[in-house]
């Protein structure tokens, strides 16, 4: 016999970084009965995982955030997320912003410079363009090519805590009245009286009037969306990091390191993000490093997204890595390192698919490897599409276009 969780006003399935962010706003802007459904992170290590078969992109503690951006549409929602850090710190009463700076290094007079120059000249961001020898003298643990130059935004910006940012949206929501129900989500329906039914994998239904589905690179792989036969088109990209452990000798000269991009514009497989040295579980030191998405390559099947969260093996990609890392920071001694894996979801628009799909279903999913510096303002935006029967934001509306499979 099925178990009835409740009936709500509006739902948010998918308590992620933009889920979590959602709930918040929605139980902040209105007096609706708000519900947010979502499971906690695993307590476990997930390579150690057998059971569990949906898994977020929040489970990390290092996450870049800064306003300049070569896209002025993530560089806007970053730029009204981060005032925001404050407010959801001081009523979760939990720390999740480092504000460290951002440096965004790139070939002198590529494209990429122009774009990003323009951005912080268009939202009036303080930056310092700094040449070669500026960046060895500002940034001497650094070692980049003599043909780079530097964008540094020394305000508001560095890095995130993204799974304590999720579980400080979490703690806020609750407070302002949203009911939290950690369950998985199986399958979406509509009812006899056109409410939406929500079925989890343990049985339990939950009903509601509105419904926000807000969840990342499982929701090809459950029935989220009442006509089943619906397709999104997202594609769902792997992703690699290697954490590489800083000896405590080396900590003190890396107190000013800044979080960084680094564009080479000729070959992809060394773009790369760093963030500086952040304390993790075990109680040591690391530096982290990404790659871009030049050849990271795609996942297609539920069995090959699980198992990919599960993979801590080393591959070309880590080898990579680490080796650009050892490159470009050449007088650090780094003892061991941690390979970690994510799914980043893309969309074809580069931006997050935001909107009505039918009457009463909100859509917000589609991070594009740019969400959780911005999810605070995304998901202001997805509580304002629910509450609202018209778009009432600034940003044009095709900025987010939903898209569906050509085959639907």
């Amino acid at each position: 016999m099925e178990t009835n969780l409740g009936s709500f006003d509006i739902t948010v399935i998918g308590a992620g970084c933009m889920g979590s962010a959602c709930a918040r706003h929605l139980s902040q802007l209105c007096d609706e009965s708000i519900c947010l459904i979502g499971p906690d992170e695993p307590d476990h290590p997930r390579s150690k995982d057998t059971n569990r078969n949906v898994y977020g992109a929040h489970y990390d503690s290092g996450r870049i955030t800064r306003i300049i951006d070569p896209d002025l549409v993530w560089a806007k929602l970053a730029q009204r997320s981060i005032p925001r850090y404050d407010e959801v710190e001081k009523k979760s009463n939990i720390q999740f912003y480092t504000p460290s700076g951002y440096l965004a290094v790139a070939e002198r007079g590529t494209a990429y410079v122009e774009k990003v120059i323009e951005c912080a000249r268009l939202l009036q961001v303080d930056y310092q363009l700094l040449n070669d020898q500026q960046l060895r003298t500002k940034f001497p643990y650094f070692s980049f090519p003599p043909t780079c130059v530097g964008i540094y935004q020394p305000n508001q910006s560095g890095h995130i805590n993204i799974r304590q940012h999720v579980i400080a949206q979490k703690v806020v929501a609750q407070k302002q009245g949203c009911k939290l129900i950690k369950e998985v989500v199986d399958t979406v329906d509509r009812d006899e009286n056109d409410q939406f039914k929500i079925t989890t994998e343990n049985g339990h239904c939950i009903y509601t009037k509105k419904l926000v589905i807000a969840t990342g690179a499982f929701t090809p792989f459950k029935k989220l969306l009442p006509d089943h036969h619906m397709q999104l088109d997202i594609t769902l990209m792997k992703e690699t990091v290697a954490k590489v452990k800083v000896k405590e000798e080396d900590l003190k000269q890396l107190e000013s390191m800044p979080t960084v991009i680094y564009f080479t514009g000729k070959d992809a497989r060394y773009d790369c993000y760093i963030l500086p040295p952040i304390r993790y579980d075990d109680n040591n030191h690391y530096i982290k490093i990404g790659h871009g998405m030049g050849d990271s390559g795609q996942l297609l099947y539920h069995h090959e997204v699980i198992q990919w969260y599960r993979n801590t093996d080393s591959d070309q990609s880590a080898v990579t890595l680490v080796k650009t890392l050892r490159q470009l920071m050449p007088g650090l001694k780094f003892s061991s390192e941690v390979i970690d894996r994510c799914v980043s979801t893309h969309t074809p628009s580069n931006h997050a698919m935001i909107g009505e799909i039918s009457k009463g279903l909100t859509l917000l999913t589609g991070g594009c490897s740019h969400a959780a510096k911005s999810a605070d303002e995304i998901g202001y935006l997805g509580a304002l599409t629910s509450l609202n029967n018209s778009w009432s934001y600034d940003i044009p509306k095709d900025e987010f276009k939903i898209y569906f499979k050509s085959n639907y």
